[in-house]
């Protein structure tokens, strides 16, 4: 009886403990927690970053949602720093379920969030809206999932 729990409980475990291992290298947290927010500069920020503090101006000029199967829908925008309403290369663009105000263009804001390649998330069809609308991808640009957001 012994042999046998030991030959299933030890390849779960293992396997339990890589999956754990996996998500808290990718999100720098534990699964269910969210990283410590270090203060950081958007021309500073890198795919490398996980937890970041950022300060910056939301661009809501090219207002673009994305719903997703289960129907969440979820705002992104291009993030520019922080009183620059003129810039049109984007270094950082956020993905939130928080939708802007109606009637604002931009907006200043604080938000803690995890970095993240954009991956399949951002998708070229969003790319290409937010080009079509005078916005330019710096190479490496950077998705925020924020966790919590001031303005």
């Amino acid at each position: 009886m012994n042999k046998t729990v030991a030959a299933v409980l030890i390849p779960f475990l293992a396997v339990l403990g890589g999956a754990v291992g996996l998500i808290w290298w990718d999100r720098g947290a534990p699964p269910g927690f969210n990283p410590t927010p270090h203060p950081t500069e958007i021309s500073e920020i890198t795919r490398e970053h996980r937890g970041v503090r950022l300060k910056g101006t939301a661009h809501y000029e090219v207002r673009l949602s994305q719903t997703m199967e289960g129907g969440e829908v979820f705002w992104i925008f291009p993030f520019m720093k922080q009183g620059d309403t003129l810039s049109r290369e984007i270094r950082v663009i956020v993905r939130t379920p928080r939708k802007p105000e109606h009637m604002v263009t931009f907006e200043d804001l604080t938000i803690d969030g995890l970095a993240r390649p954009p991956g399949r998330l951002i998708s070229p069809e969003i790319q290409d809206k937010l080009e079509d609308g005078g916005y330019d991808f710096a190479e490496g640009f950077v998705m925020i999932e924020p966790f919590h957001i001031e303005g």
